[in-house]
């Protein structure tokens, strides 16, 4: 064995023993439904308009290599993950590489990422139901729609993000099980809307109306990082977050990690018609 792999498998015993005694109750289907569902959430209809404002058909194009971009990080987390099977590996992989103060800083930067996202997908969740209910009001800004929530919006989004505090106190478990049944939620809808969509709605035209590539390959490459779908991919590092969680993180973490990935990308593609 060389004396990198030797440096490697101590640092990662050491790090297991001094790691608190975490209860390992996420099995392989767990794991990757927790990568699955962060990563299938509001951006699997704004991404899908925005990708397409932006770069018109050639938006499939824009999906396409961000998954690809996205799994270059993803194997780089999935062997790490194997490596050092750490709850938060996402902080504490730069602490283990270069200190404190890197571990600080990419800590306080996804602090700063979580923090928002949950507000982010409840405001996304209440811009949907507002057909039903009148959760936001529009207004235009510099030209532009711009959603805010109305009195009833923020009253919901209260209880919407309250009821995410109490999934979480009760353990990874209990958000196991709802997660899994959410997931299978979430691909069914998008299964159904997809081939209702090529059933009644497909419009082949659409691809050449205005040439595939409307803004050229400007276009392609923004809608990959303004779009949402650097944000929707992002959604993989779920997997990485709960490695010392799982029964069996050196196969489990690699096949959450990758596969949720590919499977966004799989899903992802028929759905830009």
């Amino acid at each position: 064995m060389e004396k990198g792999a030797l440096v490697a498998t101590d640092t990662a015993t050491a790090t297991r023993a001094d790691e608190p005694q975490l209860k390992r109750h996420v099995g392989v289907v767990g794991l990757l439904f927790a990568s699955v569902g962060s990563i299938i959430g509001s951006g699997w209809l704004f991404g899908a308009l925005d990708a397409s404002t932006a770069a018109g058909p050639a938006a499939i194009i824009s999906w396409a290599l961000g998954g690809l971009m996205i799994l270059l990080i993803a194997l780089t987390y999935a062997e790490l993950g194997t490596m050092f099977p750490l709850s938060g590996g996402v902080v504490r992989y730069p602490h283990l590489a270069f200190g404190t103060f890197a571990s600080y800083t990419s800590g306080w930067i996804t602090w700063v990422a979580v923090g928002t996202t949950a507000p982010i997908e409840v405001e996304a969740t209440l811009q949907y139901a507002t057909q039903y209910l009148p959760f936001t009001e529009s207004h235009m800004v510099g030209g532009e729609e711009v959603h805010t929530l109305t009195f009833l919006g923020y009253g919901t989004a209260v209880v919407l993000m309250a009821l995410f505090v109490v999934v979480n106190y009760f353990g990874v478990r209990w958000f196991a099980r709802i997660n899994n049944a959410l997931v299978w939620w979430k691909i069914a809808i998008i299964l159904v809307v997809i081939g209702a969509f090529l059933l009644t709605s497909f419009h082949g035209e659409n691809f050449t109306s205005q040439g595939f590539k409307p803004t050229g390959f400007h276009g392609v490459f923004t809608a990959i990082a303004t779009s949402g779908i650097v944000f929707s991919y992002l959604g993989f590092r779920q997997g990485i977050e709960l490695a010392g969680e799982t029964d069996n993180p050196r196969r489990n973490v690699p096949l959450a990690v990758v596969g949720s990935v590919l499977l966004h990308v799989g899903v992802k593609l028929p759905d830009i018609r």
